[in-house]
């Protein structure tokens, strides 16, 4: 008897995941650093501080993948709560003392793509706002403060994994570095020591991207 011949249906064949398009997202992690405190004449340090605390913000950007190289730009903002203080080197009868309220950076970035991981660095400029004050323990009395923007340059690297066709999660560190600068404090004893800062961030963030990646396509044969 005459045997049907079986239908043959298209191949479905699953793409890749693509990163290239731009994306929108948020992150919150955490902060740590110090900050050395120089008199202007002489030079001399008279005060140093570890400061810590967390940052919550966002970041934008767009992607570029030729082969399985991922080329992109990135800015992020953050809000921040980073700060620390402690007695002065000469004189425990008073404390300086300092709080990050801001971070932010603008970067390049390259990195390596097998499939829907990312394995990235990255590097470019980098901007905080500062609050310094120095407090009188004797008296009980802030003698000045200030707020002052600073920036530098920045480098770190990072995870990032595409879990869904428009979302992708990841971790990254980076390192800040802001150089040694003067800030003006005002107040009953004003100052204008020279702080010196570094600063390094962890953070955990969520991306929407707005071109979809590694969507099912048919191959007709």
């Amino acid at each position: 008897m005459p045997v049907k011949a079986p239908v043959v249906r298209p191949a479905i064949a699953v793409a890749s995941f693509n990163w290239t398009g731009c994306y929108i997202g948020t992150h919150a992690g955490g902060g740590w650093g110090q900050k050395d405190w120089y008199d202007t004449q002489p030079p001399v340090k008279f005060a140093e501080h570890d400061v810590n605390g967390w940052l919550v913000g966002g970041q934008v950007g767009c992607d570029i993948q030729t082969g399985s190289f991922v080329f992109g730009i990135e800015g992020q903002a953050a809000w921040a709560d980073i700060d620390g203080g402690g007695a002065n080197i000469f004189s425990n009868f008073f404390t300086s003392n300092s709080t990050v309220e801001f971070v932010g950076t603008a970067t390049g970035r390259i990195g390596y793509a097998w499939d829907r991981v990312l394995l990235y660095v990255k590097g470019g400029g980098a901007w905080v706002r500062d609050k310094h004050w120095q407090f009188d323990v004797t008296d009980n009395v802030v003698l000045n403060s200030g707020k002052v923007n600073r920036s530098g340059w920045t480098v770190g690297g990072g995870f990032e994994w595409a879990f869904a066709a428009n979302w992708s999660g990841k971790i990254e560190y980076n390192y800040m570095d802001f150089g040694r600068h003067a800030a003006s404090l005002t107040g009953l004893d004003d100052s204008q020591p020279n702080i010196d800062q570094q600063l390094h961030t962890v953070k955990i963030g969520l991306n929407y991207r707005f071109a979809v990646g590694g969507a099912p396509i048919a191959a007709r044969y």
